[in-house]
């Protein structure tokens, strides 16, 4: 055997230019995901049609990608993750690509549509990947290092894609996508090991982990908490001009300022998660209320940067504090268990920017971030009070 061939094989067994695989499709999955948010005004004003029509592209993507990560587990059966992985990119590029040729709202939705399949099948199995290919004891840090794939959509993927639609046109941020999903479809199948599974997965399973009480109320706090979350997201673009005077070219430095704090937040979560993980989840819920009040009394730029950096610094560990929750909650049935997180948190960012599109539509955008807070205050007073009943049960 070649030693060039020998060295891509022991590279590859490692597991860990794999995860790293993971990080990049995950950050190409989360910008086509929320791209819409950054270029909404420039779409709609391309295509006619509302801001909520257009939010509605993001609605559709979440939706979709709910369906498939409940039902992902189940419909591949024992296949190759890596080969299912692999398809899901490749289809995303096409949908994208067929978003970045839209010339009417109806393409652009369809379009939409077809990549919330692939969205929700790689949610539905990264983090299961991701902990297999490298050694058990490092599970955890393999899951917290493909997550950060998913914060540095928000710090590059979105303001980039932003920045391309401003400096060039909204479709050209969209065929830029649709290559680097076709490109890291490519990477992944040279880095990823094969992951097998020898058990055939039921939808029994997902009773099994719907059954395990802290399994059931993390998902609970997952869909409130995401659905606040894009609510307020999703509208991001209008509520900086509209809150704080931000003009419509500022915006991308504004999503870009969020997400480098995402990506810290996403870091730092780590140590505090393995250590105390209801001590995270509660810093994350509380500072992302903080963020979105702060934003809503900002009146200029330089507040809104602050309140951006804090609801970034929080938001961007979000994902992986719950998953970590559900994970180490669910045992045996950590699979089923990610596949309805997986489900309810594609559910949930579709719920989220449909409920922000309505409210906008129907009211103002102060309303919206009204309806926002008030979801993230839900989610942390539900986490304060699971909290406490598990403090009061390990003191008897």
């Amino acid at each position: 055997m070649p030693r060039s061939v020998s060295s891509l094989r022991e590279l590859r067994d490692s597991g860990w230019p794999g995860v790293v695989a993971l990080a990049v499709g995950i950050f190409a999955m989360v910008t086509v995901e929320e791209l819409p948010i950054g270029v909404l005004t420039l779409i709609s004003d391309d295509l006619d049609a509302s801001k909520g029509a257009v939010g509605l592209g993001v609605t559709l993507a979440g939706a979709v990608a709910g369906v498939m990560g409940l039902s992902t587990s189940v419909v591949i059966g024992t296949l190759d993750r890596r080969l299912v992985l692999v398809v899901a990119l490749l289809l995303v590029s096409a949908a994208t690509a067929a978003t970045a040729a839209a010339q009417n709202v109806a393409v652009y939705l369809v379009a939409r549509l077809i990549a919330g399949l692939g969205i929700g099948v790689f949610w539905a199995l990264i983090a299961i990947v991701a902990s297999r290919i490298v050694r058990p004891e490092r599970a955890a840090l393999a899951t917290t290092v493909a997550f950060t794939g998913a914060a540095a959509a928000t710090i590059l993927g979105v303001p980039l894609g932003t920045w391309l639609g401003t400096t060039w046109t909204w479709h050209t941020a969209f065929f830029v996508l649709a290559a680097l999903c076709l490109v890291t479809a490519g990477a992944l199948w040279v880095l990823v090991p094969r992951v097998l599974v020898t058990e055939r997965f039921t939808f029994d399973g997902y009773r099994h982990a719907w059954s395990i009480g802290p399994v059931r109320l993390a998902l609970f706090v997952t869909a409130v908490l995401v659905v606040a979350q894009f609510c307020a997201y999703t509208y991001a673009s209008p509520a900086l001009q509209e809150f704080a005077g931000v003009s419509e070219a500022g915006v991308g430095g504004m999503l870009l300022l969020m997400g480098v704090a995402g990506l810290v937040g996403n870091v730092g979560s780590a140590p505090i998660m393995r250590t105390r993980p209801m001590l995270a989840l509660l810093l994350v819920t509380t500072g992302m209320t903080v963020g979105v009040f702060v934003l809503m009394i900002s009146g200029a730029p330089i507040v809104a940067a602050i309140a951006m950096t804090i609801w970034g610094l929080f938001g961007g560990a979000m994902a992986v504090v719950l998953q970590h929750w559900v994970l180490t909650s669910a045992g045996e049935y950590a699979e089923p268990a990610a596949a309805l997180d997986s489900g309810i948190f594609n559910f949930a960012i579709a719920g989220g920017a449909a409920l922000g599109a309505l409210v906008l539509d129907t009211s103002s955008i102060h309303a919206v971030y009204v309806v926002a807070a008030i979801g993230m205050l839900t989610a942390t007073l539900m986490v304060v009070a699971y909290r406490r009943r598990i403090t009061r049960a390990a003191a008897r």
